[in-house]
This record gives structure tokens, C-alpha cells and sequence, in this order.
């Protein structure tokens, strides 16, 4: 099968880094994949991963040349499948796949709140769209009732997780920022956008304990409002700012508790990496969070579910801090729940059957 993918974000966040492992994944399984996207920080990442990566622009909703010439370039490729992965790009991406005749044309879609709420979107998701991917089940229904579409055109396919590499020895993040022994670390991995709220994490981590410090992974136009946060707080020294970083296991592993701390998600792929890797979760109720926390009753569970504010999150915080025993079993729990429901091979197989004429439903 030959997979032509689209990715028009201009960040390499969560949901262009489940694409790009989607895509990784599907390639080591003997398929052709091209990847397009018009941004620097998508393009390297994916080719060091292995992806055939070129530039395509697909700008606003009136650029139409781009949508003839994405229907020019679609015509000489003759993919299988064309995968459009980002929510704003799937008009002019989906009208010149469906002008190129394109056999199979999939939209990958994961925010909870980009739903097809106007006439444009409503329409491309009827009439140029043959599949749509979301990955929460919660997610679901409502997409279908706002779209007004059947069903079985719209399939929940959670990220598959893979428990990511280490490059380093045990302690290397902790040793490279200097923190103290025995220091608590919670933290996240996470764009410094708005929807990712880490103005909460901060807050919260200033009325924790003085031994408790926060590390942050990822970049973005809100760092230096974030920094400032820290130095209004009084806690700059007890907060750390990493920029971008590919050695997410080695991060993973400062961490005593990895937080989620965002307005909206589908389901966060750092979320679910974290589970994998075996450290706990404290996130807030987006969607797709009841679905990888539930537990059985008996068992313990992987994570702790918060409102959404920062008095919230630091109570949780504390208590779990304080209580070593919890978190160890909490982080079993999370890899454990990693295997069994959200295995990175189920995926791509579901992935397969939806690419292929018929799809799930």
C-alpha cells in the first residue's frame, strides 16, 4: 500500500509525533510512505525516524491553487490512501485528494474540540472525506451527531504506545540539571501552547514542598510568559526548563510523577508514553483520560483524575509525593495498562483496516 500523509501544524506536538510514529510503524511493515508538511521542526524528526519527507503547503480556505496543486502532485503519485493529519488542512486536502481520485482518503483527527461544527468542515467531512480516525472512544459520538454522518464512518483508534528508548544511564537528567538527592520531581512533556495549561503546573508546584521541583520538556511561544510565572512565584530555581527534547525516556525517567495538566486533548501521546515508561499520571478530565485511567475495582490505578485548577492538582500531588508505595504501584499499573490497551501493533493493524477499502466502522 502506498500512504501519502499531510501534516500542516507548524509544531511538533503530540499529535504530529503520534502521526510520525504511525507512519514509522506502518513503513517498517513493508508499506511505501511519503510524508508532506512545509515545516522544518516536522520534517527533521520524522526523517530521523526513517520517513521519506517532502515540502507541500496547503494554506486558508480560499487558497485553492494549493488544493490543484496538491491535486497535481496526488495525480503523478498515485497513492493508495491519503492521510490528512492536521484538523485545519483537511478541506483544501481532502478537495484535492478527491480531485486527484485519490481511491482512499482518511482524516486523522485529535482534539476532542475540532469537530465539524461549520458548513465548510461539515462538508468536507460528508463529501471528500472517505474515513475519520478519532483517538478517543469518547470521542466518538459526538463527532458523528455534529458531522451528521453514519457512524461507521467514523472509527476510534486510540495512539498505540511504545515504551520510549533511554539513551542515557538511570539519573542522567536529574545529574545534568544538578538536582538535589532525594529530590520529588514531578513534570511534563509538552508544547508551550495555551491548551496545555502548564501556568497550572507551575502554580501548583509553588505551594508544594520546597523539595519538590517541576521539569518541563518542550518549547514554545510561551516560554518566557512561563518563566516569568516562575520568578513571580519565587520558584525559578525549583523549575526547569528543558526546550525540546527526542530523549523522552531519559526525561521520563526524573520524573516521580508525570502531570497533564491541559484544557483540552484527545488522548495525549506524552500521557500514554508515560504509562508505558512506568511513571504515575496526575492529568485533568480531557477526553480520552477516563478511558486510559479506569481501573477494575481492586486494582490500582495508573493515574489520578483532577478539576481544573491548580489547588486541585496540588493536593493530588501531595498525597501521592508523600506515599512511595502508591507510586510504585501506580507506575506497574500504567505500564501494565499500556500493554494491554494501547498496544502500538493493535493500532496499526486497525489503522490497515481502515486504509483498506471498507474501513471498520
Amino acid at each position: 500500500m502506498y500512504i501519502v500523509a499531510h501534516i500542516g501544524a507548524d509544531a511538533y506536538g503530540g499529535a504530529e509525533r503520534a502521526t510520525v510514529n504511525l507512519l514509522a510503524g506502518l513503513q517498517a511493515r513493508g508499506h511505501r510512505v511519503l510524508l508532506l508538511t512545509p515545516h522544518q521542526r516536522v520534517r527533521d524528526p520524522a526523517v530521523a525516524r526513517g520517513l521519506e519527507v517532502q515540502s507541500l503547503h496547503l494554506g486558508g480556505d480560499v487558497a485553492l491553487h494549493d488544493a490543484w496543486r496538491f491535486s497535481r502532485f496526488l495525480r503523478r503519485e498515485r497513492p493508495d490512501v491519503v492521510l490528512l493529519a492536521t484538523w485545519r488542512k483537511i478541506w483544501l486536502g481532502g478537495l484535492g485528494a478527491r480531485l486527484a481520485r485519490v481511491p482512499r482518503i482518511v482524516a486523522r483527527v485529535g482534539l476532542s474540540t475540532d469537530l465539524p461544527e461549520s458548513f465548510k468542515y461539515r462538508f468536507t467531512v460528508r463529501r471528500l472525506i472517505d474515513a475519520v480516525v478519532v483517538n478517543a472512544a469518547e470521542y466518538h459520538a459526538p463527532f458523528v451527531e455534529v458531522a451528521g454522518i453514519d457512524p461507521s464512518k467514523v472509527t476510534a483508534i486510540p495512539n498505540g504506545v511504545q515504551v520510549p528508548a533511554r539513551r542515557a544511564e538511570p539519573g542522567a537528567v536529574r545529574r545534568e540539571l544538578g538536582l538535589p538527592e532525594g529530590a520529588r520531581v514531578v513534570g511534563a512533556v509538552a508544547r508551550l501552547a495555551t491548551q496545555k495549561r502548564l501556568d497550572r503546573l507551575i502554580t501548583a508546584v509553588a505551594s508544594l514542598s520546597p523539595d519538590v521541583h517541576c521539569v518541563i520538556a518542550g518549547d514554545g511561544k510561551l516560554r518566557g510568559e512561563l518563566k516569568a510565572l516562575t520568578r513571580a512565584l519565587e520558584i525559578e530555581d525549583r523549575v526547569h526548563f528543558l526546550g525540546h527534547r527526542e530523549d523522552v525516556g531519559d526525561v521520563l525517567d526524573a520524573l516521580d510523577v508525570f502531570v497533564l495538566c491541559s484544557d483540552k486533548e484527545g488522548i495525549a501521546n506524552a500521557m500514554l508514553e508515560a504509562m508505558a515508561a512506568g511513571v504515575p499520571v496526575v492529568c485533568t478530565p480531557v477526553s480520552g483520560a477516563a478511558h486510559a485511567l479506569e481501573t477494575p475495582e481492586g486494582e490500582t490505578a495508573p493515574g489520578v483524575v483532577v478539576d481544573f485548577d491548580a489547588g486541585s492538582l496540588a493536593e493530588a500531588l501531595s498525597r501521592l509525593l508523600a506515599d512511595p508505595d502508591r507510586l510504585r504501584a501506580m507506575g506497574a499499573a500504567g505500564a501494565r495498562r499500556a500493554r494491554e490497551r494501547f498496544d502500538f501493533d493493535e493500532m496499526l493493524d486497525r489503522y490497515e483496516a481502515v486504509f483498506a477499502l471498507g474501513g471498520e466502522g
